[in-house]
This record gives structure tokens, C-alpha cells and sequence, in this order.
């Protein structure tokens, strides 16, 4: 016992682990062998009394330590048996230094018991194999719950990637890849994963096997959890960020993290919009308003425009009865033509109002560039009415204001 009391006592004036400096050290001395042997005492007089409800250490067991010293070498820890628990050296090699190093005196830590016998009569344990465990855990929460968690891939291989959980390596096979495009094979395949190296992917626990070691995730799970659970939050008036996956002629998709909405090609602007691509790019992020949620569909209906400034708030400042205005063609009906007059605003010339009647109506396309006169504003019906007749007419006190072509 004198023996084992010099070892603790040489140990406590050693320097901390891994070079760490002796001011450190001396500051996080263990616990003084009269307080471990009051300790001691006291858990044995707890045990002899019934009151404690003691335990004996078994190999495979977790346990929670208590940190009683570090040494160079090794670390003492309390374990709640009789004897200490020792990490040893080869142990605290497997864990990242920069979590050893910011181990104090008192913390609590996971622990493994290897040996209930060991050097120096204290239980043999491993840290490393105790923080896998709490990883191990961790993944079964994962599975349990459905939850979505963000692991960086490594390594791939042949039959799909690895990626980095904890301390732990999970498995995600090419069949539940997401970023990696359907259908290659091969070199093409193999150079798609490689690229994956090194980025973060959002992945569910699909299987939890730790007496064989498996930890098998999917990239594609996580994202039908994560659509359905945007599809629960999604509601209508809401205001969205995302990102556009890709333009179609009738409007653009855009990803709001999971789950594609569309903005259909009239919600894009107030402007006249031909195709989507006039004011919005592939991989652009755009702040949307959320139209309608098709929860049974799974369909997500969007807004550009209505995060834009309404043109109609101010078209009566812009615009009075018997302006003339220079506008586009962008549409004809059988009751008459739209003109685009700027700033997102579009008339109407009924029929009526077009030279020569439905002739006058067929020589006008799509495009083509108009003069027109306001007839008429109504802002609160978003209306306003044109005439390609009176064009010609006496402007007298009127303006001509020029709209965009």
C-alpha cells in the first residue's frame, strides 16, 4: 500500500498530459490520499450499512467516472467500485488530444470497463470505448426519433461512401446517395462520390447493428423526413428562402430545403415575364411567399412578386385619365389587346378602342410597340383601360409619359 501511496504521490508532481505546462498541472493535482481514504471509508460504512446500493464492476459495462487525477500517462477515475479505474496510455491515444486536454479535475466522463483487475490493483477502463458508446447511443436516438443529422463524408468506396459520426464510421450506400446523380456507373460514378469528400450531407439512421459494428445511414430517408416535415410546418402567408433548382417555360422550381415549390410564371414579377430565365438563374437564393400547401399532392405553390413592391400602390401618382404612353403588346385576345405600360402595370385596349375594329386588332402582335391613351384607372380592381383611338386627339393639358419597352 506504501508503495502504491509513493506511485500516486511521484505521479501528482509529473507534468500534465501530453506536455502540458506544469503551472496546469500543479493546478489540477488529484484528490489528497487522506481524502480518498475518507472516501473510502465512507463508501465502505455505506455498503456495510445497506444504505448504498453497491454494485460490483463487470467487463463490457459503462460506467460513469469521475476524474480523480491525470497523469502523463494515464488518467485515475472514480467508478463508484472500490477500487479506481485507470485509463491507459494506449487509450488516451485513441482520443482526439484536444478533448483530453480540456479534461479537468471532478468532470465526469464515459468510461468502459476492460478488466476489473488491473496494475497498481485499480480497474482497467477505456475512455475511448466509453465515448463510442455514448456515440452508439446516440445513433439509436437518431433511429428511434427519425431525427435528420449532418455527418461529413470521408472516405468512399465501392459500394457507396463513408462518413464521420462522432467517433464512430457510418456506411451510406449508392442507393440512398442524393447528391450523386441516378443512373452512373462506373468511373462516373466513383469520380461523382469522390467529389462528395470533404462536404457535409444530411442523413437519417436507417440501421444500428453495434455487436457487428454497422452504422448504416441514408441520404435519400433524410430527405422524404425532411419534406414531410416541411410539409407540416409550410403554411400560407409564410416567407421562405431557397434556392432554384431549375427553370421550366411555365415558371421556376425552387428548393426550400427539402422540398421543391414552384413559382409559377405569372407570380415571378409584376413585370410581363416571357420566360422565367429573364429574371431569375439556376442556383439563385430568392425569398418567396408561400401561396397555397397541397398536403395530399405534395405540392407547394410560391411567390417572387409578392416580396416585391406593388406597382398598383402607386399607379394613380404615375398615371391620370388621358395620359399618353408609350407601352408593348403582350398579349391578344379576341376582345382586344394588353399593353405593358412599365413598372409591372398592364392595360387593357378593348376592341372597341382599336382602329378598324377586329382588322385593326390583327395586325397587332406580341412585342410590338404601341402608343396608347389612359382612359381610365382603377387601382383597387388593378384595371386600367387604353385606347389606341384618341391617340391622335388634342393633348391640351395632358402629359405624355413614357412607359417601359
Amino acid at each position: 500500500m506504501e508503495e502504491r501511496d509513493r506511485s500516486h504521490e511521484a505521479e501528482a508532481t509529473r507534468p500534465g498530459l501530453r506536455g502540458q505546462e506544469a503551472a496546469r498541472a500543479d493546478a489540477q493535482r488529484s484528490v489528497t490520499e487522506s481524502q480518498r481514504r475518507e472516501a473510502g471509508g465512507r463508501l465502505a460504512t455505506l455498503i456495510d450499512s445497506g444504505d448504498y446500493d453497491y454494485t460490483r464492476p463487470r467487463r463490457g459495462e459503462v460506467r460513469e467516472g469521475v476524474i480523480l487525477s491525470i497523469g502523463e500517462n494515464d488518467m485515475v477515475v472514480d467508478v463508484g467500485a472500490k477500487r479506481d479505474g485507470i485509463v491507459p496510455p494506449k487509450d488516451l491515444e485513441l482520443v482526439d488530444e484536444e478533448y483530453v486536454d480540456s479534461l479537468q479535475l471532478g468532470d465526469h466522463i464515459p468510461v468502459v470497463v476492460l478488466k476489473t483487475w488491473g496494475r497498481r490493483d485499480g480497474i482497467l477502463v477505456s475512455l475511448n470505448k466509453g465515448l463510442q458508446q455514448q456515440d452508439w447511443l446516440r445513433a439509436r436516438d437518431l433511429l428511434d426519433g427519425g431525427q435528420v443529422v449532418e455527418a461529413e463524408v470521408t472516405d468512399v468506396n465501392r459500394g457507396g461512401v463513408i462518413v464521420s459520426f462522432g467517433r464512430l464510421r457510418g456506411f451510406v450506400p449508392n442507393s440512398h446517395l442524393s447528391s450523386v446523380p441516378p443512373g452512373l456507373r462506373g468511373r462516373r460514378l466513383r469520380t461523382a462520390k469522390s467529389a462528395l469528400v470533404g462536404q457535409s450531407l444530411s442523413l437519417a439512421v436507417i440501421e444500428v447493428n453495434q455487436r457487428r459494428r454497422r452504422l448504416v445511414m441514408s441520404e435519400r430517408a433524410a430527405r422524404r423526413r425532411e419534406r414531410q416535415r416541411l410539409l407540416q410546418e409550410l403554411a400560407e402567408g409564410q416567407v421562405r428562402t431557397g434556392i432554384v433548382r431549375n427553370l421550366v417555360d411555365f415558371g421556376a422550381f425552387v428548393d426550400l430545403g427539402g422540398l421543391d415549390g414552384l413559382i409559377h410564371i405569372s407570380e415571378l414579377d409584376w413585370s410581363h415575364v416571357t420566360h422565367p430565365s429573364e429574371v431569375l438563374n439556376v442556383g439563385d437564393e430568392v425569398e418567396v411567399y408561400v401561396l397555397d400547401v397541397d398536403r395530399e399532392r405534395r405540392r407547394v405553390g410560391l411567390s417572387r412578386k409578392r416580396m416585391l413592391p406593388d406597382p398598383w400602390d402607386r399607379v394613380t401618382e404615375r398615371l391620370r385619365e388621358g395620359d399618353v404612353v408609350q407601352g408593348t403588346v403582350t398579349n391578344v385576345a379576341s376582345f382586344g389587346a394588353f399593353v405593358d405600360i412599365g413598372e409591372g402595370v398592364e392595360g387593357l385596349v378593348h376592341i372597341s378602342e382599336v382602329a378598324g375594329g377586329e382588322a385593326g386588332l390583327t395586325d397587332l402582335q406580341p412585342g410590338s410597340p404601341v402608343t396608347v391613351r389612359v382612359l381610365n384607372v382603377d387601382a383597387e380592381q388593378e384595371r386600367i383601360a387604353l385606347s389606341l383611338q384618341e391617340v391622335g386627339a388634342p393633348l391640351e393639358a395632358t402629359s405624355v409619359t413614357e412607359g417601359s419597352v
